[in-house]
């Protein structure tokens, strides 16, 4: 079968972050379909899979090596799926792949204190049991990816996608399930001001996901360029500000005083209650922990690498930040809003695999364009 494979070596590592051409360690290759790692596996054949920001920061070379650790190479990338059992008796069934792959997935008994409370995404033996170092279907060498034309996953990672749910909409539980988890660990009550940092694919899913849990509150979106601006406000943003007019703007709605200091920069005294960063860059951190009022909350929902930023604000409001990673018993509820958000709208186009190098080229253009998810479509 076809598969996009990983290969990564210190060579191409330096070589990627030079951003030298040719120097990738991702190849289509004909492989062998991954093997059962134990009875309760089943092999799923993609049907669409998508192009996420954590696989573009890897393959550029962006990601953190602290991540390294946390995968087994070589590997076949991509996670948000949705497929098709291809045998026994559910064969033909549609389905979307939870990636985790956490204690109940790899055989360890008793399962340790985050996947007993359904956490499988912060599970601590991801190199342990009967597969290779993976935090997820799509960075482990014995599982597969969906960018390939088969994978293996394990019984209890099958969510089944009811009739009335397109491909397109299905393709986009998995980073849904991602925004219902970042909206719970913001926790936003009525009537607060919330700002989102981002508008591509997680920003956007993250914006939906926060105004479904609180509706009452006032959402502004942070985004770069008309196409997201536009998708933010379908998305239910009370409002809509670019980066350059974030504090300007951002101290009107929570009625707070701006200050531009030394080098221009700039700071709210008071500020929006709750901050979800879905970029991950040092320059959006850095506006999160700036725009927050004392004691307030940041959550990091957009992957961080190794970058540069300014924390003094964080220390000096008392500032809570919180990470976002995974998912707590969110994709039945994903499923379930998917049907009415209709996330596929996001979706710019379809790619074959033996296109991969165009795609993901494109995959950065379309997310600025509003149309924010490119997507691999997997040949029957």
């Amino acid at each position: 079968m076809k598969a996009l494979t990983y290969t990564p070596s210190l060579a191409k590592y330096v070589a990627q972050k030079a951003g030298l051409p040719g120097a990738g360690a991702l190849a289509l290759t004909e492989v062998r379909p991954p093997r059962m790692p134990g009875p309760d596996w089943l092999p799923v054949r993609p049907r669409l899979t998508g192009i996420c920001g954590s696989d573009l920061a890897l393959i550029s070379g962006k990601a953190s090596l602290h991540l390294a650790t946390l995968t087994s190479t070589p590997f076949v990338p991509g996670h948000e799926i949705v497929g098709e059992i291809g045998a026994g008796p559910r064969r033909g069934e549609r389905v979307v792949v939870q990636p985790a792959l956490g204690c109940a997935v790899r055989g360890v008994t008793p399962p340790c204190t985050e996947c007993a409370q359904g956490l499988p995404a912060l599970c601590r033996n991801v190199i342990d049991g009967n597969l290779s170092a993976g935090l997820q279907t799509g960075f482990c060498r014995e599982t597969g990816g969906g960018w390939s034309e088969g994978l293996v996953a394990h019984a209890s990672q099958l969510h089944t996608v009811p009739d009335d749910l397109s491909d397109e909409d299905a393709v986009l539980v998995e980073p849904l399930a991602c925004a219902l988890h970042a909206a719970r660990q913001a926790d936003v009550q009525p009537g607060e001001n919330v700002a989102i940092i981002g508008a591509g694919t997680i920003g956007l899913l993250t914006l939906a996901a926060v105004r479904e849990a609180a509706p009452s509150a006032t959402i502004i979106a942070v985004a770069k360029h008309a196409g997201q601006q536009t998708a933010a406000r379908r998305f239910g943003a009370d409002d809509v500000l670019t980066p350059d007019r974030l504090y300007i703007d951002g101290a009107r709605i929570t009625h707070s005083r701006r200050l531009v200091g030394h080098q221009s920069r700039e700071l709210l005294l008071g500020g929006f209650d709750r901050v979800l960063d879905c970029v991950g860059s040092g320059t959006s951190i850095e506006q999160a922990i700036t725009i927050t009022r004392p004691r307030g909350r940041v959550v990091l929902v957009g992957m961080p690498g190794e970058l540069k930023t300014d924390l003094a604000a964080a220390w000096l409001r008392e500032l809570e930040l919180r990470g976002a990673y995974g998912y707590e018993h969110d994709f039945p509820a994903a499923l379930r809003f998917a049907r009415t958000l209709k996330p596929g709208r996001l979706i710019d186009r379809g790619w074959p695999l033996r296109a991969f190098e165009k795609a993901l080229e494109q995959a950065p253009k379309s997310a600025r364009a509003g149309r924010v998810k490119t997507v691999f479509e997997i040949a029957a």
